[in-house]
């Protein structure tokens, strides 16, 4: 109790803060935070395939300190064929015993899970599941599992948000946006682009929205998390820098071609897409119809995936360590390359071959994501769009650079972020418009599914939902949410003893900007509360006398839940006293805090719009649900 008072303090010390100052201290705490989670993270991975490099033969290290990957090692190094299927076996079994023992939500691709934890758990994710996926994401990526470096940041970051909002006793809509804020730091200390990464971690919520009000705290997130760990990955962009013009790139010519380029990479998105649904779909109905151990998933993944990995190894981890060689055009020579067939359609090829190894490592549990490996597959179907058309004058990095953008802008539905990540990493910020144009085609081409499952179409306008509407929704669509009252709780709404004066409950109210006001006796309990609605009657009745006590007044009798009560009965005590709000109290009557509709809808609301993505009549939208 001790511990949740001082988060109290905290928290109501920041609040008096205006807007841009308190998200310029919080922001700075979480990307700070972040940052330094996913530094440790980066660290553990290079470990891991040094070590894994050596087991399997390669005699050339990773390139670079920031592209560390076992796809580097083994394409330019060579390897033991036998060796790295043995590595990538028993970096699949370590991942998974850690995963399924300690924390299965940190199973696959964090990003969904993170996305999943700002719609439908309130903001939550416990503060081991960040640890967990560290271990767990630098065994499986660094042994050789196609996964990314991406997913497991976003976690990282989203549960340093969500557990510094939760030590602060933030509210819920604040608890949100610190979870974002963490996204953004991860991803900027990882890809070393903090204004695209701030754009990501806004944009992947959602299909066709913004998350605006988190985009100031992203942003101060992302830049303070890159300048503690850039020094780390020297100050430099992730990617090979490209000179480009003006009068090329900006062409009509040229926009055609790229416009051509989104054409061209969009079945591929799609197929991204379907190719890792259909994956976890299988691994999850393999467990529920055979009854074998959930532990043995990954595995099993790994044992399908690592026949494409020991043929083709440039698909070997999360791609990052070849993508420089792919920009530049240079990864041709680590490709087989039967005689007669044309390089485009090899590089085609290859690209499968990565959304394939991708699907049956990810997409079986083991812990990785799925952005580094979109990057690599888009920036092969750009070089392979380059060798089809071969046009004159432009050089195949440009249709790479672009390619990445386009294929997974798509398949995320995030084009924005990723136009402005590639610019930032390539250090060109020429390229961002372009790049919009070619991934905004692939992204309306591509359809609507997106490879982040728990993403909705946009937000929800909830302050609009009254506690009655909402429980009818609730109740029609079926949809059942484990969660508490204490879990939503906002402990700001400050309590009077009931001998404070009316004045202060006046200066209190003007300072809480028109929250009702609990009042509580010597020892606590909740007493009743003063509603902003019923001020002006009372102080008409009183005679303009703003020295009476506040536990002499009328007060409203308030719905009283108990903390651990269910978000449905808290909205069935709401509708009974026709309030939108409650009073939370301990189990032996203390006044805790207070839920509002907003906080509830904010939980919930979300859950219905996915049963409900399009505008039809809810008794429709039940049936379906």
């Amino acid at each position: 109790m001790a511990s949740g008072l001082r988060g109290s303090r905290a928290y109501r010390l920041i609040a008096k803060l205006a807007y841009a100052e308190k998200w310029l201290v919080l922001g700075l705490i979480v990307g700070v935070v972040s940052g330094l989670f996913v530094l440790g993270f980066f660290v553990m991975l290079k470990y891991v395939v040094m070590y894994a490099a050596h087991f399997v033969g390669s005699t050339t290290p990773p390139i670079g300190r920031a592209e560390v990957d076992l796809s580097a090692a083994v394409a330019v190094g060579g390897f033991d064929r036998l060796r790295l299927y043995i590595v990538l076996l028993l970096g699949a079994a370590a991942s998974s015993v850690i995963v399924y023992s300690l924390a299965p939500e940190a199973e696959g691709h964090g990003t969904d899970a993170a996305v999943a934890a700002f719609h439908r758990r309130a903001a939550i994710i416990p503060f081991k599941v960040p640890i967990v996926k560290l271990v767990a994401s630098a065994l499986a990526v660094g042994t050789g599992s196609s996964g990314g470096v991406e997913g497991p940041s976003v976690q990282m970051g989203a549960g340093t948000g969500s557990t510094l909002a939760r030590l602060l006793h933030l509210p819920l809509k604040e608890r949100r946006i610190m979870l974002v804020a963490g996204i953004a730091g991860a991803l900027s200390a990882m890809f070393r682009a903090p204004i695209g990464s701030a754009f990501f971690a806004v944009e992947v919520l959602y299909k066709r929205d913004l998350e605006v009000d988190a985009f100031m705290p992203s942003i101060v997130s992302s830049i303070a998390s890159y300048s503690i760990t850039a020094s780390y990955f020297e100050y430099r962009p992730l990617l090979p820098r490209i000179p480009v013009s003006n009068e090329i790139l900006y062409s009509p010519e040229t926009l055609l071609l790229l416009l051509g380029l989104g054409v061209f990479v969009a079945p591929f998105s799609w197929l991204y897409v379907k190719a890792f649904r259909n994956a976890k779909d299988f691994f999850d109905r393999l467990v529920e119809r055979t009854g074998i151990s959930v532990y043995l998933k990954p595995i099993l993944g790994a044992l399908a995936a690592g026949v494409i990995i020991v043929s083709i190894p440039v698909v070997a981890g999360s791609g990052r360590g070849v993508l420089a060689m792919a920009i530049e055009g240079s990864i041709v020579d680590y490709i087989p390359h039967p005689g007669g067939v044309p390089l485009w359609v090899i590089l085609v090829g290859v690209a499968i071959a990565k959304i394939i190894a991708t699907s049956l490592s990810i997409g079986s549990g083991a812990s990785g994501g799925v952005y580094a490996p979109g990057l690599l597959t888009g920036a092969l179907l750009g070089l392979a769009f380059y060798q089809l058309v071969h046009p004159s004058g432009l050089s195949p990095h440009l249709f790479s650079y672009v390619g990445m953008a386009a294929f997974f802008g798509a398949a995320a539905k995030v084009p924005l972020a990723t136009s402005v990540m590639v610019g930032e990493m390539g250090g060109n910020y020429l390229l961002i418009a372009p790049t919009l144009i070619s991934s905004y085609i692939a992204r309306e081409i591509a359809g609507a599914e997106s490879i982040y499952e728990s993403q909705i179409p946009r937000r929800l306008h909830r302050e609009a939902v009254t506690a009655e509407g909402l429980l009818v929704l609730l109740r029609s669509s079926g949809v059942r949410l484990d969660l508490r009252a204490i879990d939503v709780i906002d402990v700001t709404y400050k309590p009077l003893p009931a001998e404070a004066k009316l004045r202060d409950a006046l200066r209190l109210m003007v300072e809480e900007r028109g929250k009702v006001i609990p009042v509580v006796d010597s020892e606590g309990r909740i007493l009743g509360v003063l509603d902003p609605e019923d001020l002006e009657s009372i102080i008409e009745e009183l005679g303009g006398d703003l020295d009476v006590p506040v536990g002499s007044l009328r007060l409203k009798i308030p719905p009283i839940i108990d903390r651990e009560t269910d978000l449905e009965r808290a909205l069935e005590a709401m509708v009974e006293h026709a309030t939108d709000y409650a009073v939370v109290v301990s189990p032996d009557g203390r006044y805790i805090g207070v839920i509002t509709v907003d906080d509830v809808s904010a939980a919930i609301a979300y859950l219905i719009a996915e049963k409900c993505p399009r505008r039809r009549r809810l008794k429709g939208c039940a049936r379906e649900g």
